[in-house]
């Protein structure tokens, strides 16, 4: 008789997805914090340095907020059976997600360009604002990967109102980037 591989019991991709998260939490966290710091002794120990965010950050702030509450509204709308809604959600966000990160290009083109001219005068800020905008933009487009298999699967009809728990999944992921990325703008702006 052939050995049946154990199934993994139910909940364990949900403590899964909360152990993910927790990392990821910290990971920003800290970053964000090293920034703060770094920011505070920069500005005491030589002249004060402007940063200048690209106004474009502003679009893709909206383009991560509006693709989050899609993404809600397909969790609403797969649990009550409302295939086609879900599925415009789904793809709606999935646009959204991708123009987020096509927005987030120039923006970051922009922030190399601002490294490289204040790095001359000794200032490496820049350096470590692109790298957080980097590693947020890498794990969107783990989102993105999501999104667009939840997208093909959601064509087969393969999620209804009994089975969503990767759309859950997906969305709970999405909202953790959405607030990562508006704790990042937010601490940009702020500190400066």
């Amino acid at each position: 008789m052939p050995n049946k591989s154990p199934h993994a019991p139910p909940g364990t991709t949900t403590i899964a997805l909360y152990l993910f998260l927790a990392a990821l939490t910290m990971l920003f966290a800290s970053s964000l914090l090293a920034y703060f710091i770094i920011r505070l002794t920069a500005n005491r120990t030589s002249a004060p340095v402007s940063i200048h965010l690209p106004h474009i950050l502003w679009l893709s702030t909206a383009l991560v907020i509006a693709a989050s509450f899609s993404l809600s509204r397909a969790l609403h709308y797969v649990r009550r059976e409302r295939q086609p809604a879900f599925r415009a959600c789904l793809q709606i966000s999935l646009v959204l997600a991708i123009a987020f990160v096509a927005v987030q290009t120039p923006a970051m083109a922009s922030l190399i360009s601002q490294h490289q001219q204040f790095r001359s005068q000794g200032v490496g800020v820049f350096g470590l604002i692109f790298v957080l905008i980097l590693i947020h933009a890498l794990h969107v487009l783990g989102g993105i990967v999501a999104l667009t298999r939840l997208f093909l699967r959601s064509r087969q009809n393969t999620y209804d109102h009994e089975h969503y728990q990767p759309v859950r999944h997906t969305a709970l992921y999405w909202h953790f980037l959405d607030l990562v990325w508006l704790s990042m703008f937010a601490t940009f702006l702020l500190v400066g």
